[in-house]
């Protein structure tokens, strides 16, 4: 029995830093706070087919776009850095979008479904579009000062009342104020999320500080009174609470990598839409 835990701890920190290090290599992993990737992984790993990522995606709740041809990435998106006590979350995005549905944060809405195909409006403009055009926003979040989000998409299939669309999308936060809480994420989009980060620092996003090792693992700080604040390689943490009052948020991240004065974690940080 010991024999069997032990490999499949292994096996998921294996799979956590091969997720990494995939996702870096295709454009579709970008950190937080303006950082671009590649990370620094501690070991070298080669990078894998492909065709091993979906299980670690579908892990994450993140979709496996890898067999969809000639989707945007990450670097279609328009160049930016973070403003000042900014975060900026970007990744992979796919979508069922049904007739007289808005794509979330967007301006464009989907009308009818057609043989002569799909009746938008964007922008408050008409557009007809078929499997294969691109659908893409650049602009404020509807209602939500400070945040401005960027999608690159296209229509991969249609149906009688709706179609899919997927490809990358990029949301900036200004002004965050992580509060710790409870949150209402019926309506939400993922991102991928990566962070290193100093002995003393604060995992951007949360309230969650680095505060070193001991023998028991990495120590983080400003966790719930009375919680285990011990972690070790592969363990889980989950932030959830608001960046701001107006944007609830949870984190769903594992420690890939800690040192005396580092951290490393990965995983997902799921927000909600407006």
């Amino acid at each position: 029995m010991r024999y069997n835990r032990q490999n499949s701890l292994h096996g998921m920190c294996r799979g956590l830093r091969i997720l990494v290090v995939a996702l870096a290599a295709t454009g579709l992993l970008t950190g937080c706070l303006g950082q671009d990737l590649p990370i620094q992984i501690p070991t070298t790993l080669p990078v894998p087919n492909l065709e091993t990522l979906p299980d670690y995606l579908k892990d994450l709740q993140l979709p496996d776009l890898s067999q969809i041809p000639n989707l945007p990435n990450l670097n279609d998106l328009p160049g930016l850095q973070a403003p000042e006590n900014g975060v900026v979350f970007a990744g992979p995005t796919e979508r069922r979008v049904e007739v007289g549905q808005t794509i979330p944060g967007t301006d464009i809405q989907l009308l009818s479904v057609g043989s002569d195909g799909a009746q938008f409006t964007i922008a408050g403009l008409r557009s007809t579009r078929r499997a294969g055009d691109s659908l893409d926003f650049d602009g404020a979040w509807p209602n939500i000062p400070g945040v401005s989000y960027n999608a690159r998409l296209r229509i991969y299939t249609m149906g009688d009342n709706s179609v899919r669309v997927a490809g990358v999308h990029r949301l900036v936060v200004e002004n965050v104020a992580p509060t710790p809480g409870t949150t209402d994420l019926d309506k939400s989009a993922q991102f991928p999320f990566t962070s290193t980060v100093a002995k003393g620092d604060i995992i951007p996003g949360t309230t969650f500080r680095y505060a070193g090792t001991n023998e028991r693992g990495a120590q983080i700080g400003g966790l719930p009174e009375g919680d285990y604040p011990y972690f070790k390689i592969g363990d889980s943490m989950v932030w959830q609470g608001t960046l701001r009052n107006d944007i609830p948020a949870r984190f769903m991240v594992r420690v890939i990598f800690y040192s005396e004065n580092t951290l490393q974690v990965g995983g997902v940080v799921t927000l909600a839409l407006p």
